[in-house]
């Protein structure tokens, strides 16, 4: 198999498979060079060693360090202690059976990843966010490791809210398990927007870790690197994100990036160097009253503008504008004005990779990744550690492209390597069968509902319950519209069901819902679905991925604008193949 490589290069490497089902970047008949910790990994009695001399030189470190470092140390065993009875379940497999059961890489093969002298990018988790919220941050650290031409490192769990069958199912099969996740705010670093419990889960029961790294490249998981390193395992952050004192292993360096310098107003976040300027503009080209000054005067004030946002500006500044923003964005190019590819607003909180547009900004505002880890002390450092919360209010994969084509391989790397395990997409693809089967086989809508806590923070189109399902039901019929524009045959009856994807948990809600033609999850999955799944179709957080391949195969999806599940369905929607017309977003307003 041959596999894209590192750093996004125009050449290819081949891969073989290791017994974990990894494949490993080498030549044919030969390993990548070892690991400089790698024959240590081979002596199960220096293993046994390092792991005792570990233990008791952070033993050594309660009793004489000071400040800072005692602190953090201190802090790592007493989490250990209260929350950290099952600390070495983590590696127990908690995978549904599929076709090619997860296997975790053996420190051998971990080893052979990574490669010798391996630098990395990381990226902080957040431990209050669900899965998909996790996800487009981990797409946007593969993108910025790749930008960087380092290896990305990326959190290796999920705090998962939702349990389906009894709690106490749920907590036994947990990694880690709060009553009252609000209650451990010294834990995760933040509360979520509302209370109950949380399930800590591993990250490969909502990802196809082997498949990522079979189509992305080398890269590890916290857990990973932790245990590759033999940096000790009480020191792990519940809260997902990175530690730069605990983890950086020793010998190595780490160089952060604050948020507000990845960032900020004053400037915007590009990958690569854009095109240079143009040398001189044919004055014909150029309309009457638009020179440099004049642009400047207009568009200085912002760090980047929609196309529609700059020709307000400049007609505010008395320039006579006519065509559409191609023409406008090649006359501004003209002036040193450089076109930003990224995707409309619309999709701005959902992050889903679709609805491509062209942003527009001053040459002297845009600062560009690669140029600002070339220089000191990023280029020299280990470890790039962009610390914060970078994906909020920003764009697919945190920052804009300089060219359509970088634009279109973010895309491509997101839809071709990040999936769920096979499990969860064969439930996912029975499901929409079954669904198929309720309307005769004829064509079918879907609908994400998105209540919880958008209720109680007040991004949910409306705060009753039935007005919600009213306000979804009646944009449904556009989706029908829709299908009637684009095909003769096998169109949807007025009284055919549709599906329905919703955390609303009311029994009065969800009866009303049924009443008017909404298909839920409880009315097709068996029991035999959920056994067949495994310990994981215990969490709702879990069958909310299975349900977006459910609205991902539908033959019309309406989203909910702000909610990241919406946009994760989808990306999976691209990856099948389906049209840009055959979904919509409904909006608060």
């Amino acid at each position: 198999m041959l596999v894209e490589g590192e750093g996004g290069d125009e050449h290819w490497r081949e891969t073989r498979t290791t017994k974990s089902g990894y494949r490993l970047v080498g030549g044919e008949g030969t390993s990548r060079p070892r690991h400089r910790l790698a024959p240590l990994f081979r002596s199960r009695l220096a293993l046994f060693v390092l792991a005792l001399t570990t233990l008791v030189l952070a033993l050594a470190a309660l009793g004489t360090a000071t400040g800072h470092t005692h602190k953090v140390v201190a802090h790592g065993v007493v989490t250990a202690k209260e929350y950290g009875a099952r600390l070495k379940e983590w590696a127990r497999p908690l995978a549904p059976p599929d076709d090619e059961p997860y296997v975790a890489p053996s420190l051998d093969e971990l080893a052979q990843i990574v490669g010798e002298n391996p630098t990395y990018l990381v990226k902080d988790g957040w431990a209050s966010y669900g899965f998909n919220n996790q996800r487009y941050m981990l797409e946007s650290t593969l993108l910025l490791a790749k930008i960087a031409r380092r290896i990305p490192v990326l959190p290796d769990s999920i705090w998962a809210r939702s349990c389906a069958v009894d709690d106490s199912v749920c907590e036994a099969n947990a990694l880690r398990f709060f009553r009252h996740r609000n209650a451990h705010a010294d834990v995760v670093g933040s509360t979520w927007n509302d209370d109950g419990p949380a399930y800590k889960l591993p990250i490969q029961l909502f990802l196809d870790l082997p498949h990522l790294r079979r189509t992305y490249g080398p890269l590890l998981t916290y857990r990973e690197l932790i245990e590759l390193y033999g940096i000790d395992p009480n020191l792990y952050d519940e809260s997902l994100r990175w530690n730069t004192t605990n983890y950086t292993p020793q010998g190595y360096t780490t160089a952060t990036v604050p948020d507000y310098l990845f960032q900020n107003r004053t400037f915007v976040r590009v990958d690569q160097p854009p095109p240079p300027p143009v040398v001189a503009a044919p004055a014909d080209e150029i309309p009457e009253g638009l020179n440099s000054a004049i642009v400047e005067l207009a568009l200085g004030s912002r760090a980047v503008w929609t196309a529609q946002q700059a020709r307000d500006a400049l007609r505010k500044r008395g320039v006579k504008l006519d065509g559409d923003d191609d023409g406008l964005v090649r006359q501004l190019e003209l002036l040193d004005v450089v076109p930003l590819y990224t995707f409309g607003d619309e999709v701005l909180m959902n992050k889903a990779l679709a609805r491509p547009s062209v942003e527009l900004a001053l040459r002297n505002k845009v600062q560009p990744l690669v140029d600002t880890l070339a220089s000191p002390p990023f280029n020299n450092a280990s470890i790039v550690y962009l610390a914060g919360n970078l994906h909020d209010q920003r764009k697919p994969g945190g920052l804009y492209f300089t060219s359509p084509a970088a634009r279109q391989a973010y895309v491509d790397l997101v839809v071709r390597g990040v999936r769920p395990p096979a499990g969860v997409r064969a439930l996912g693809e029975r499901l929409a069968e079954r669904m198929g089967e309720r309307v005769e086989g004829r064509r079918w809508l879907a609908a994400h509902l998105r209540r919880s806590d958008f209720v109680g923070i007040k991004w949910s189109p409306a705060q009753d319950a039935e007005a919600h399902f009213d306000k979804t039901r009646a944009a449904l019929r556009e989706g029908v519209e829709a299908l009637e524009a684009h095909f003769d045959e096998r169109l949807p009856r007025g009284d055919d069901p549709f599906y329905l994807a919703t955390d609303e948990r009311n029994a009065t809600a969800l009866a009303y819902y049924r009443s008017h033609g909404a298909v839920l999850l409880s009315d097709l999955v068996t029991p035999a679905d959920s056994s067949q799944l495994g310990p994981s179709a215990s969490y709702m957080d879990v069958l909310a991925v299975v349900e977006q391949q459910v609205l991902a195969r539908s033959d019309y999806f309406l989203g909910s604008e702000l909610s990241s599940t919406s946009g994760g369905a989808v990306n999976v929607r691209t990856a099948l193949g389906k049209e840009d017309w055959s979904w919509a977003l409904l909006t608060r307003q």
